[in-house]
C-alpha cells in the first residue's frame, strides 16, 4: 500500500502540470510536445492522456494528433465564476493591471514556506521579470510573501522565518530575524510590500494582500520588473494595485 501512494502523488501532480500547461498556452499539444513542456517520458504521458480522455476531461483531435481540455474541464470550475460574478473574472482584472503597469503581474499564495504564485500576465519586455504559474519563491524573501506574512502575529512571523532560513539553497535567502520583523512592521504600516534585488538581482516586485473571491486563503497581487521601471512608476503600479484590490473588497 505506501508503494503505490507515491505513483498517485505523482499522478496528481502530472495532471495538475498538464493543465497549468494547457492555462498558459492556451493551446493543444502534440504528445512530443506535452512531454518535451513538462520533461516526463513520453510513454508516460501517453498513458496519462488517454486516461483522461477516457474520463472525458481531454479532447483528441486525430487529424492534427493533438490533446485539449474538454468542455468538462470548464464546466469544472462554473461554480468559481459564480463565486467571482461580482467582481469580475480575476484572469482579466489582472490583464487589465498588467496593462496598467508595463510589468509582469501575478498572484500568489502561501504554500508551506513557499510563496506559490497561482496565476500570472507576463510582460513583453525581454528584461521582464518571468513569472510562471505554479512556481515558487521563498516565503520571506519574495514580495508576496512578504505581503502575506505581514498578516500574520510575530511569533508566527519569527516561526516561518527560522523554517524558511533553515531551507534556503543559498546564503543570500536567509534573513536576519530581527531586522526581518522590522520590515513587516513597516509593511504592515504602508499596506504593501517590496523587493528589489532580493530574488533576482536587477529585478523588484511590489505586492499588496487582497480579499480572496473564493473567502479561503489570503492572496497577494503583485506587479515586477527592473528596479529602474519600478523606482520611476512606483505611484502608478500602487494606484493600479489599489484599484485591483477594490475590485475584490466586496467579494461575495
Amino acid at each position: 500500500m505506501s508503494a503505490a501512494i507515491p505513483r498517485r502523488i505523482k499522478s496528481a501532480e502530472r495532471t495538475l502540470a498538464l493543465f497549468e500547461l494547457f492555462s498558459r498556452e492556451q493551446r493543444p499539444f502534440t504528445v512530443g510536445r506535452i512531454a518535451a513542456a513538462l520533461g516526463i517520458p513520453q510513454p508516460s504521458v501517453s498513458m496519462l492522456l488517454h486516461n483522461l480522455e477516457a474520463l472525458g476531461y481531454l479532447e483528441y483531435d486525430q487529424a492534427a494528433r493533438t490533446y485539449a481540455p474538454s468542455i468538462r474541464v470548464a464546466l469544472l470550475g462554473s461554480w468559481i465564476d459564480r463565486k467571482f460574478a461580482l467582481a469580475g473574472a480575476i484572469g482579466q482584472t489582472l490583464g487589465e493591471l498588467q496593462r496598467a503597469t508595463g510589468l509582469t503581474a501575478f498572484i500568489g499564495i502561501q504554500n508551506g514556506s513557499s510563496a506559490q504564485y497561482v496565476l500570472a500576465q507576463n510582460a513583453g519586455s525581454p528584461d521582464r521579470l518571468e513569472v510562471v504559474s505554479g512556481g515558487h519563491r521563498s516565503l520571506t524573501v519574495s514580495a508576496v510573501g512578504r505581503a502575506l506574512l505581514s498578516l500574520k502575529p510575530d511569533a508566527e512571523v519569527r516561526s516561518w522565518v527560522r523554517r524558511c532560513n533553515a531551507e534556503a539553497g543559498e546564503p543570500r535567502f536567509r534573513v536576519n530575524e530581527t531586522a526581518y520583523l522590522a520590515l513587516i512592521e513597516d509593511v504592515r504600516a504602508r499596506g504593501w510590500a517590496e523587493t528589489a534585488g532580493e530574488v533576482t538581482p536587477g529585478l523588484g516586485a511590489i505586492a499588496m494582500t487582497f480579499v480572496s473571491p473564493m473567502g479561503t486563503a489570503p492572496l497577494a497581487v503583485g506587479a515586477g520588473g527592473p528596479m529602474a521601471q519600478l523606482a520611476t512608476r512606483r505611484e502608478a503600479v500602487l494606484a493600479a494595485l489599489r484599484r485591483f484590490k477594490a475590485a475584490f473588497a466586496e467579494s461575495p
